[in-house]
């Protein structure tokens, strides 16, 4: 994964949620949709000198996992018999060899900028990713596909700034909820399709602020909406 694709994975996201063409950069993105979202940092791998990435808060003795690989090649990371006497001397042993591991990556492709990503495909700058494709600036993301600035979802597909919610899909701005699809700014609901700014609602469409619309209202108010998302800092 390099930042060409990144950007249009997040182009192909944001037309689908927004019906807008992308005119932010990777790094803006980043800014604006992931603000609060737990992302790996770049540090300087322990074991090579090379930069990694790491979702640990340690800023030593971290090495990528593929500098751990080489040198087990070297020795299988045995070391020489020593004595050990005590406690403390068993603690001074491990510290010497125990190295955090960053870039951790299984059975997964196309990632970077990443950390713990476990059967998953073209990931950027996102940590604790399962089973997922196409996910940019996101944590802790379950068997979804084309995910921006989202967290602790599973099942969800074409998000921005999705957080704990499941079946989600071209939608912005939504927490804690289930089976809800283009939408925006919504809160623990239940299958809404076409809803805005609405909360605690079961089975609704084209409703603003738990109020019920016709579609075409509904429709211009939407572009009112997403207006004022792109030109603020939301």
């Amino acid at each position: 994964m390099n930042n060409q694709k990144a950007k249009e994975i997040s182009d192909y996201v944001f037309k689908e949620v927004f019906n807008r063409n992308n005119t932010y950069s990777l790094e803006q993105l980043k800014k604006r949709f992931s603000f609060d979202i737990p992302l790996a940092n770049k540090v300087k791998c322990a074991l090579s000198g090379v930069y990694t990435w790491s979702f640990s808060g340690e800023s030593e003795k971290i090495s990528a996992q593929n500098a751990i690989a080489e040198r087990f090649k070297k020795d299988e990371w045995m070391r020489k018999r020593q004595l050990i006497n005590s406690i403390e001397d068993v603690l001074k042993a491990w510290k010497e060899i125990n190295y955090i591991t960053g870039e951790k990556y299984i059975s997964s492709k196309e990632v970077s900028e990443s950390d713990s990503v476990y059967n998953s495909i073209s990931v950027y700058r996102s940590v604790s990713i399962f089973d997922s494709k196409n996910i940019i600036f996101s944590y802790k993301i379950f068997d979804s596909n084309y995910m921006l600035g989202c967290r602790d979802s599973s099942s969800c597909t074409l998000g921005i700034r999705i957080k704990e919610s499941i079946y989600c899909s071209s939608s912005f701005e939504v927490s804690w909820s289930s089976k809800v699809s283009r939408s925006l700014f919504i809160h623990d609901c239940f299958d809404l399709y076409e809803c805005l700014f609405c909360s605690h609602l079961r089975s609704k469409k084209y409703c603003i602020a738990n109020i019920q619309f016709e579609k075409e209202e509904y429709l211009k108010i939407k572009k009112l909406i997403i207006d004022w998302i792109l030109e603020n800092q939301i």
